[in-house]
């Protein structure tokens, strides 16, 4: 017996049936375009719309309502490191994520499962096109799968979110709209996975546009020339580099996709540029041919700073990267009665907005020791004042608490969310004196081998609530005794120290607040993005080859959570992730403070279909879930 999840369709015209800012699949008679393509389609450069669309195209219903063809979309961007912007804007995996968080769907418009959770059945969009035109089949998938995933010149690694088990699925084409992806385990998390960023892999690889680059099909002395145009050393390094999802996207307008818009000046242009994609495959519910914009442009910024400036001038029209976050904000707000703009609220889905990561891998033993011991973890806890940090960091509109699920969240833990917040200091001076850490000269804290207890704080110079933030602890740790000093350290420094676990505690925001399963490196030691254990995430993620092996009990987590990867009923998931959270409420392995305010998006006050409220991750590639597809300007404004 197999669960699916199927979509309806409809017989003879678009009918709206679904709640806003939904998705459907229907058939209609007739569909509209824009007008720049109409003129396309006069001209005989293009087919007509009813030949670019599929019989029955994904339908997206408006936030608002139906839009107004047209317009500019400016946003701005910082050059080639920054296309991760302009990458969330084009989301469309083989599922995605809907704008309150579950999972629909997309290319797949369903799947079943069967009743092991080993085996997915998808079944295609029938008719969706590349922007060039060509068919989107499931010869695209299994060229991802067959001839990317499995060529070990290409992929040496398996990427872990699609080989759990680190043995890659089994692939098969049924028909040219349906395949399987069966797993040697059963893997619970794999729907999820697939609405994530990284799985826009599996659906930006154009099989009839890439193969001139792959060693299996093209004829070696072009592929021989193409290596020597392209400067590349290897054929394998040729094929990545015009396969990069990010580059590929906006550095080759030749480059086939499946999104919204398709480069045309490509970045990084002092104005990169992306228009339409005439072959897009969706369409509004009453049959007219998404998106809405014409064009969307990036304008290139040498810093940040000039980004929020324009956005302050009224010349961005939908951004929230760059922006400068909760600091900024303040600027954008006092500018808004008289501003262009309109201000949506967009919520963090991490547990809290800078967590403390002590860490358990450091290589002074003694130090090894004190920062491995729960006690000490739990003093540093309540010797912070967090109502001082939500004040003067936070603007007072932050919420203390510890780094647990939040309320949101199926696996949300009151308990945890409050454990050991308090402000009090002589609680915490008990815990230290109970693990001999005692006052010395001059009332510093002294440690078992004479010497002061010295702790230093990790953070990024340029995230400057971090820095205050750990300016204020630092004063909380000195009145309990505790030497503590404040290395504000580039990005570079900052990931060489705690990747090498040469630091002694580290802050950094507490990702995974409702996405606990698929971001769980501050719940247990999962990679080495666990800045409290690093060496502990590699052990786990190299299957014990590599790092250090952790003790039993971070041990029982690791064996908790792949438990969890192997577990079908939902039930039995949430059981067995509570052991995780228990043991966290227990252990305190990650000290949290306080979860931060909404940040905002600037938005035209002209562009509607833009929601009032969204969610903040990168797993939530935001905007991308809420449809800017959909995004419209009112042209007479």
């Amino acid at each position: 017996m197999r669960k699916s999840m199927t979509i309806g369709r409809g017989v003879a015209c678009i009918v709206t049936i679904v709640v806003l800012g939904s998705l459907s699949f229907q058939h209609a008679e007739a569909f509209n375009e824009a007008p720049m393509l109409t003129k396309l389609v006069e001209s005989g450069k293009l087919p007509s719309v009813d030949k670019r669309l599929p019989s029955s195209p994904m339908v997206v219903t408006p936030f608002d309502r139906n839009g107004e063809y047209g317009g500019v979309w400016r946003r701005a961007y910082t050059g080639l490191s920054d296309l991760v912007g302009a990458r969330r804007v084009l989301y469309d995996p083989l599922v995605r994520w809907s704008p309150d968080y579950k999972i629909v769907p997309n290319l797949a418009e369903k799947w079943e499962v069967d009743d092991t959770g080993r085996v997915f059945t998808f079944h295609l969009v029938k008719g969706a096109r590349w922007s060039d035109g060509q068919p989107f089949t499931a010869d695209d998938i299994a060229f991802y799968f067959e001839d990317v995933l499995l060529n070990k010149e290409l992929t040496p690694s398996i990427p872990t979110w699609i080989a759990p088990s680190g043995t890659p699925p089994k692939f098969t084409k049924i028909d040219d709209y349906t395949f399987q992806v069966e797993f040697a385990k059963p893997y619970s998390l794999f729907l999820e996975q697939l609405a994530c960023p990284a799985a826009m892999a599996v659906v930006t690889k154009p099989k009839h546009y890439l193969m001139k680059f792959h060693k299996k099909y093209a004829k070696p002395e072009e592929l021989e020339a193409l290596m020597k145009v392209k400067k590349a050393s290897t054929w394998a390094k040729l094929f990545l580099d015009a396969s990069d999802v990010q580059h590929s996207l906006f550095t080759d307008p030749e480059m086939p996709s499946l999104c919204a818009w398709i480069t045309k000046v490509p970045a990084p242009a002092k104005r990169f540029v992306m228009e339409r994609n005439p072959y897009y495959w969706k369409v509004d519910p009453a049959g007219n041919q998404l998106p809405y914009i014409d064009t969307v442009v990036h304008d290139l910024q040498a810093e940040a700073q000039t980004v929020l400036l324009k956005a302050v001038a009224g010349e961005i029209d939908m951004q929230g990267r760059l922006l400068g976050g909760m600091q900024n904000s303040v600027l954008l707000l006092a500018n808004l009665p008289s501003g262009k703009y309109k201000l949506v609220p967009k919520a963090s889905t991490a547990s809290v907005g800078v967590l403390l990561a002590p860490n358990l891998n450091h290589k002074d033993p003694l130090l090894k020791k004190i920062l491995g011991d729960s006690r000490f973890r739990k003093a540093l806890s309540y010797a912070i004042n967090r109502h001082e940090i939500n004040k003067i960091v936070f603007r007072g509109k932050g919420t203390p608490r510890q780094a647990a699920p939040l309320p949101e969240s199926e696996f949300y833990s009151p308990s945890y969310e409050k454990a050991y917040l308090e402000f009090d200091q002589a609680k915490a001076a008990e815990l230290l004196d109970e693990m001999g850490l005692k006052k010395g000269p001059g009332g510093k804290r002294m440690r078992p081998d004479g010497k002061p207890l010295q702790i230093s704080l990790d953070v990024i110079v340029k995230i400057q609530s971090n820095v205050d933030t750990a300016e204020i602890i630092a004063s909380n740790l000195k009145n309990l005794g505790i030497d503590t000093e404040v290395k504000s350290e580039t990005v570079e420094l900052f990931r060489q120290r705690t990747q090498s676990a040469a630091h002694d505690i580290a802050l950094w925001s507490g990702d995974g607040g409702i996405e606990c399963l698929l971001e769980p490196r501050w719940y247990f030691p999962f990679s080495t993005e666990s800045l409290n254990a690093t060496l502990y995430g590699l052990w786990f993620q190299s299957g014990g080859k590599n790092g250090e092996e952790p003790p039993a009990d971070i041990k029982q987590l690791m064996e908790t959570y792949q438990q969890i990867l192997t577990t079908v009923s939902p039930d039995k998931k949430k059981e067995l992730f509570k052991k995780i959270i228990d043991a966290n409420e227990q252990n305190l392995w990650v000290i949290g403070l306080v979860h931060d305010p909404d940040d905002f998006y600037v938005v035209a006050k002209h562009m509607f279909n833009v929601p009032k409220r969204d969610f903040q991750s990168w797993i939530y590639p935001n905007p991308g879930p809420i449809h800017p597809e959909q995004f419209f300007f009112e042209q007479s404004k």
